[in-house]
């Protein structure tokens, strides 16, 4: 747990975490404050993969329930979308599609294993096959991309990211995220509201915080989201602030856990072109209109728990 540096529970500048000094995060804009942050926050997840071991055997015999039969649904089929212009062309020829994302947001996109995965890879993946090309995904964070546009050597840009972030083209919004409650099923709390007087588990920075300290609850601040997540399971917090889609596929992942969702601010995952690209926005657009008509971006929904 992270000690509060500040009267509203959160620390102003830093968290102090196992001796090292891991910078702030800054709700209001929905991201890192600087590349360093980024960094910092990347070196936490990579110490804290050692504890989150053990979480999964605590939290069941807390929670008292065995593990939950699951089958993942298939990766729905690639858009059939006819698409033409120098950007697409482009990417035709060289038979690689460049995608941009930042893989520190699990389950939307991260590393599983080394390898990318994640919503946000799945949907890129498909786009990619689409154009029957193949993809390759560049870690980037989003603190690099805010107010510069699509990085150079890339071709879009996918994630959580309000308007006006990243300039370009934006498509519209092929997932919306708010911020979710997880809690212990039997015990469930189903609104910001029934976090008043709890004790409540949020990331320092985070957008959940500000939902937590908004209902009244008495903050435990830790360094990251997935720690947050963890006191719930464990029980040592009565409920945890994060982002919906984290929260959902913990509590998929978590028997005896519930997540409510549908709290606090939207903020919209689109994908995002250079601005010259008008040809690779209108297939962007028009393959991501094909899989919500034709259920594909419900299944991929399906697919991380969303």
């Amino acid at each position: 747990m992270v000690g509060c540096g500040s009267s509203n529970g959160i620390p102003e500048s830093a968290a102090r975490i196992g001796g090292t000094s891991v910078p702030c995060l800054d709700p209001e804009r929905g991201g890192f404050v600087t590349h360093r942050c980024a960094r910092a926050a990347r070196a936490a997840r990579r110490r804290f993969r050692m504890y989150r071991a053990a979480v999964p055997v605590l939290a069941l015999l807390l929670v008292g329930c065995g593990p939950r039969a699951a089958q993942t649904p298939p990766m729905p089929n690639a858009p059939r979308v006819a698409a033409s212009g120098p950007t697409v062309d482009r990417i035709r020829h060289e038979g690689v599609m460049r995608v941009a994302a930042d893989l520190s947001y699990p389950p939307m996109a991260y590393r599983r294993d080394g390898t990318p995965a994640g919503f946000d890879v799945d949907l890129a993946t498909l786009l990619a096959a689409s154009l029957g090309v193949r993809l390759r995904v560049i870690d980037t964070p989003l603190s690099t991309m805010a107010g510069v546009g699509v990085p150079a050597g890339a071709d879009a840009v996918l994630g959580g990211i309000p308007e006006g972030v990243v300039p370009g083209l934006s498509s519209g919004p092929y997932y919306v995220s708010r911020q979710a409650i997880l809690s212990i099923a039997r015990r469930a709390v189903e609104s910001p509201r029934g976090l008043r007087g709890l004790h409540v588990a949020v990331a320092v920075g985070g957008r959940g915080a500000a939902v937590a300290r908004d209902a009244g609850a008495i903050l435990d601040v830790t360094a990251l989201p997935e720690q947050a997540l963890d006191e719930v399971a464990l029980g040592r917090a009565q409920a945890a602030v994060a982002d919906a889609p984290l929260v959902f596929n913990y509590a998929a992942e978590h028997p005896g856990l519930r997540a409510t969702g549908g709290v606090g601010a939207p903020v919209p995952f689109v994908v995002v072109v250079p601005r010259e690209a008008h040809d690779l926005a209108t297939f962007v657009s028009a393959a991501l209109h094909d899989l919500d008509r034709d259920g594909g971006l419900a299944q991929l929904r399906a697919r991380w728990h969303l």
